[in-house]
């Protein structure tokens, strides 16, 4: 039991690395691209907002739900996938709308609550797996 407990704690370490560099990496491909293809921000908006973060961060999201020792800090884990997915709507659309170099609408709390929701989903299904589970001992 321990032993799945610690690769739990493990792979939660290494998903949340892996959402980083995702969450860099679309932010570098935006930038990257613009000069290259100006007509490919609607298939990266479509694979990056709506599918690559969105769904790593209900992967990370089931997993701090699966583990208990993380107490009341698992909470956290939603909203700082959240608060990512808001900052790199900034980092991309809004500065190439301030910049001058795209115009595209500006982030709102609506940002927000779609970067909230794939998290809150992951974390809740992480929590409810791991009492079905318990339940069954």
């Amino acid at each position: 039991m321990r032993m799945w407990i610690e690769r739990a704690g493990r792979a939660l370490s290494t998903a949340i690395i892996v959402y980083l560099l995702l969450w860099l990496a679309c932010i570098l491909w935006f930038w990257l691209s613009i000069p290259l293809s100006g007509g490919g921000i609607f298939s990266y908006t479509l694979l990056v907002y709506y599918f690559a973060l969105p769904s790593a961060a209900a992967i990370v999201s089931a997993l701090a739900g699966w583990r208990r020792e993380l107490g009341k800090a698992h909470f956290l884990i939603p909203l700082a996938c959240a608060l990512l997915y808001v900052a790199a709507l900034l980092l991309t659309f809004s500065l190439s709308s301030a910049l001058g170099i795209a115009n595209i609408a500006p982030v709102d709390l609506a940002a927000f609550l779609m970067g909230l929701a794939p998290g809150a989903i992951g974390l809740i299904c992480g929590w409810v797996l791991r009492q079905f589970r318990d339940s069954r001992r």
